[in-house]
């Protein structure tokens, strides 16, 4: 996974009010962190708010960890770099 994303991801849930030693990758955000939807919806709002992308609202339900945040925001920033590479 990417170090930076990562650390952003970690710096937004951190913001939410969540402690750096309780976000370890396979960290699970229901069972181990209490975040219920709507809390979910608040950290997505803020993932997409800093990293500039958009996540589908479907695709809330496949987040089960911080590792699975992280993983969507490194595929949601790569898909334009890699669709302007396409392009050129």
């Amino acid at each position: 996974m990417d170090t930076d994303i990562r650390a952003e991801v970690i710096s937004v849930m951190r913001q939410v009010g969540f402690e750096e030693e309780e976000l370890a990758d396979g960290t699970r955000l229901a069972d181990d962190l209490d975040i219920d939807s709507t809390e979910l919806v608040e950290i997505i709002v803020a993932l997409e708010k800093r990293f500039g992308v958009s996540v589908d609202a479907d695709a809330e339900d496949a987040f089960l960890t911080v590792g699975d945040l992280v993983a969507c925001m490194t595929r949601l920033t790569r898909v334009p770099a890699a669709a302007a590479a396409e392009k050129g």
